[in-house]
C-alpha cells in the first residue's frame, strides 16, 4: 500500500451516505414482503420464487452497509442508531425467511384467509420504506408521520391476530390449530420487527433535529 492510499485510509476521514445505504436496504426488504404477498395471497409463482433472490439481497445489503459502517469515520447519523437500523431491516428480511421455511414444512402453499394481516403487513413496510426514502427531504414532521403511521398499523395486526387466534380456537384438530397458530406467530413477528425498525427511524429524525 502506498502512502497516498495509507493516508486516505488512516487519516483522512471516510464519511458514507447513510441515506443511501438504508433507504437501499430498506427498499430491498420491502420487495422482500412484496413477494411474501404475491406468493401466498395472490399465489403467484413468480412471487414464490423471488423470495430466494431476495433474501440473498437483503443479506449481502446488511453485510455490505456493516461493513461500511465499520470503515468510517465519519457518520452523519448517530452510528449506534445506524447500527440499529441496519440490523433491524435485517430482522425483518430472517423473520421473512423463518415464516417462509415453516409454510414450507408444514406444506403451506396459500394464506387467503389470513388476507388481511398480509396487507397490512404490506401496507407497514411500505410506509417504513417511504420513512427511509424522505430522509432525503429532511422533513422530520413527514418523517415522524410515516413512522407513527408503521405503528399504528402493526397496531392493527395485533388486533387482527387476536381474532384469528379467537377463530382458531374453536378448530377441532388439534393438529391444524398448532399449524396455524405457528404460522399466525410468524406473521405477528414480521409485524413486531417493522414496528420496531419504525421505532428507531423515529430516534434517528430525534438525533437529526
Amino acid at each position: 500500500m502506498n502512502i497516498k492510499s495509507l493516508f486516505k485510509k488512516y487519516i483522512v476521514p471516510h464519511e458514507i451516505n447513510i441515506v443511501d445505504m438504508l433507504q437501499e436496504q430498506s427498499n430491498a426488504t420491502h420487495k422482500m414482503i412484496e413477494d411474501l404477498y404475491a406468493c401466498f395471497i395472490k399465489e403467484n409463482e413468480d412471487g414464490c420464487e423471488s423470495i430466494r433472490e431476495d433474501q440473498h439481497q437483503t443479506e449481502l445489503l446488511k453485510e455490505k452497509n456493516m461493513n461500511q459502517l465499520l470503515n468510517a469515520f465519519i457518520t452523519p447519523i448517530d452510528r449506534e442508531s445506524i447500527y440499529r437500523a441496519i440490523t433491524q431491516l435485517d430482522e425483518i428480511s430472517i423473520s421473512v425467511k423463518h415464516f417462509v421455511s415453516e409454510t414450507k414444512a408444514y406444506k403451506i402453499h396459500e394464506l387467503v384467509e389470513y388476507k388481511e394481516i398480509f396487507h397490512l403487513i404490506y401496507k407497514a413496510s411500505k410506509k417504513l420504506k417511504s420513512g427511509f426514502e424522505a430522509l432525503d427531504n429532511d422533513n422530520h414532521a413527514e418523517l415522524s408521520r410515516l413512522s407513527q403511521r408503521v405503528r399504528q398499523l402493526t397496531d392493527e395486526i395485533s388486533e387482527e391476530y387476536i381474532q384469528q387466534m379467537v377463530k382458531l380456537s374453536s378448530e377441532k384438530n388439534p393438529q391444524i390449530m398448532f399449524k396455524y397458530k405457528e404460522i399466525l406467530s410468524q406473521l405477528k413477528s414480521i409485524a413486531q420487527k417493522i414496528h420496531t425498525a419504525a421505532n428507531t427511524l423515529q430516534d434517528i429524525i430525534v438525533k437529526m433535529d
